[in-house]
């Protein structure tokens, strides 16, 4: 018998076996791509460190004053909706309230630490924050530890903060 004849066939059969092979691995390697690619976008726009350093952008901007707080410090860091909720009581005090000229009232945080319960957001994001406010009347400084739930929401490519509030303890914390 003569295996000459069946040559081209066996080759032509490692050829389709190798082919196949290949493009397995190539359709395989291009998955993995996708996959990573998708997840490095997602960590990129909206990641923890992203949400982290908004919600710190916010708590400083918000803490930090002399005098009283102001609701421009905040501009583009909160919705409307909440600068309006968390600044009306001064609002009210500027009509009827003035503070006395020889009163040095300064306030400023340190010590910020923002704990997340997820790696990667999709558009909505819920932290606790803790940080130690530094209040200072004529020189006089007190600290207090501070414990915060801040709610952020994605818009274009950055966090803005939806709701604020102050909390007793860490279990009123309800983020996931």
């Amino acid at each position: 018998m003569n295996y000459t004849k069946f040559i081209p066939y066996i080759i032509l059969v490692a050829l389709i076996v190798f082919g196949g092979y290949q493009f397995k691995q190539h359709h395989d390697t291009a998955a993995a791509y996708s996959e990573l690619n998708t997840k490095y976008n997602a960590l990129k726009n909206n990641s923890k460190q992203q949400v982290q350093k908004d919600a710190t952008k916010f708590l400083t901007a918000f803490y930090t004053y002399e005098g009283r707080p102001k609701k421009e410090s905040i501009n583009g860091l909160t919705t409307k909706k909440l600068q309006n909720t968390l600044f009306q009581t001064y609002d009210q005090l500027d009509q009827e309230y003035e503070m006395p000229k020889d009163l040095k009232y300064k306030s400023e945080i340190d010590n910020t630490t923002i704990y997340h319960a997820r790696d990667e957001y999709d558009s909505e994001a819920k932290v606790l924050a803790t940080f130690d406010s530094i209040i200072s009347i004529n020189n006089k400084k007190s600290n207090a530890k501070t414990i915060a739930e801040i709610n952020l929401k994605l818009q274009g490519d950055k966090w803005i903060v939806t709701g604020y509030k102050t909390l007793n303890d860490v279990s009123n914390f309800e983020g996931n």
